[in-house]
């Protein structure tokens, strides 16, 4: 029997590659790039988990380390919601106990539909169920739609189960509407879909320490996956995340034109905090959008607006 090789977080183990069917008993699949893990994809692993529970069997997701249109449209590949690091936390915290991470390349992007149902679904894993979203389709041109599942689930002897739609303004979820809400500033809307605040990660870098000379001390944060979408730029609520410290604080996505600077920076100015942490890492949840960014005529006017922010800010947290 081959040897399957797995990493394990908590209690899901991870794949890097197809595994043998003998790793599952009676498996249920879904298969997907789940980016965002937003809250339609949360009702597709909720029915995959509760399939398999009632059929004696394991759930597995099978999803891909990089954005398929990253591969199938490079010169448009969309940003992003999640890493694969996000995307596998938020899946293992939901409770799936098997994860197949795969790479997704030019060989898979040419796999028809029926060779990825033959070779990966069937003879590989030997799935019994087959979960999908009423959008989900695999294989070239997208053949491996519903209709293709179903027909062949009838000669092949597996089940296929459609999950619909999580609608939200009579509108389905998904991660390009999320994108949308992101990059327009619409925080609250963008929260309200995935299920949860919106994140971004990065290491502390110099900046040019003006925020410390008007009192509002601040972070530069160089984004770690440069991929991932970059909300509008503007103030905003944030809650900053350093090792297994939470800070309140707001930030700033922008030029800063009160000092005519020209290059975009994410700063973030985290309340009750003041201790030296270049090199380090940070992760901001946003909250909610604050305003837009505006030139101010002088470093004083913009210090009062700083003080108002802040006290916005802490209406939106909590706190005095």
């Amino acid at each position: 029997m081959e040897q399957a090789v797995f990493e394990k977080i908590t209690n899901m183990r991870i794949f890097r590659e197809i595994p043998p069917k003998e790793e599952f008993q009676n498996p249920v699949l879904a298969i997907g790039s789940f980016d965002g893990v937003h809250s339609g994809h949360r009702r597709i692993l909720s029915t995959l988990l509760n399939i398999a529970h009632k059929k004696s069997g394991e759930g597995i997701v099978l999803t891909f380390s990089n954005h398929p249109r990253k591969v199938l449209t490079p010169k448009t590949p969309p940003r992003i919601l999640t890493t694969i690091e996000e995307k596998i936390q938020a899946i293992d915290q939901y409770g799936v106990h098997n994860l197949i991470v795969l790479d997704f390349t030019l060989e898979i992007a040419n796999m028809t539909a029926i060779e990825f149902l033959n070779d990966v679904i069937l003879k590989r894993l030997g799935v019994i169920d087959i979960v999908v979203g009423y959008d989900n389709a695999f294989g070239k041109d997208r053949q491996g739609n519903l209709d293709f599942l179903r027909e062949f689930s009838h000669q092949r002897g597996f089940g296929v189960t459609l999950v619909e739609p999580r609608n939200f303004y009579s509108r389905p979820v998904s991660s390009s509407w999320i994108r949308t809400e992101l990059e327009d500033g619409n925080i609250v809307v963008a929260n309200t879909l995935l299920g949860r605040r919106y994140a971004l990660s990065g290491t502390i870098i110099h900046g040019v320490s003006r925020g410390k000379s008007m009192g509002f001390p601040t972070a530069n944060i160089q984004v770690d996956h440069p991929e991932k979408v970059i909300p509008k730029d503007g103030v905003y609520a944030v809650t900053g995340m350093l090792e297994e410290d939470r800070y309140r604080g707001m930030l700033n996505i922008g030029t800063n034109p009160t000092f005519s600077n020209t290059e975009r920076t994410i700063e973030v100015n985290l309340f009750d905090f003041n201790q030296d942490i270049y090199g380090g890492t940070v992760t901001v949840e946003f909250h909610e959008r604050i305003r837009d960014e505006i030139r101010f005529k002088s470093a004083g006017e913009l210090v009062e607006q700083l003080k108002r922010d802040k006290a916005a800010t802490l209406k939106i947290l909590g706190g005095e």
